[in-house]
């Protein structure tokens, strides 16, 4: 009867540590376009989204063959979650940028500044 018990308690505790372990929804990397930036075109990106003790952190890296722009970098002043969206704020060279992204699953999509449509997927868990 001890070992009957014992193995139910091992059971239930195991239960609560994968029930604490759960994936996060944000968390992943991503493979993004941001469509139709003007006198640019089409902007593939691959967005890094990474979660700590004090919250979200993501990072963007723009491919080689992006004219204008592949020798710049982002610099990251915020990532965070405010009503289901996540939001990213930083600057690219001397412009500041504003990423408004909705996770649904596998996809991504929102907008960069408002003004620019972004659709992408995950590609790796993390």
């Amino acid at each position: 009867m001890k070992q009957l018990l014992l193995i139910f308690s091992l059971f239930i505790f195991s239960c609560g540590v994968q029930k604490k372990a759960a994936k996060d929804l944000y968390v992943g990397i991503y493979e993004i376009t941001v469509f139709d930036v003007d006198q640019i075109g089409d902007v593939p990106l691959t967005l890094s989204i990474n979660k700590n003790d004090s919250g979200y952190t993501s990072n963007f890296e723009l491919g080689d063959e992006v004219p204008y722009i592949s020798d710049l970098t982002f610099e990251i002043d915020s990532t965070t979650i405010e009503d289901g969206l996540l939001v990213i704020d930083g600057i690219l060279g001397d412009y500041e940028i504003h990423y408004e992204l909705n996770i649904d699953g596998e996809d991504i999509s929102g907008s960069l500044l408002g003004m620019y449509d972004v659709r992408g997927s995950r590609v790796k868990p993390q």
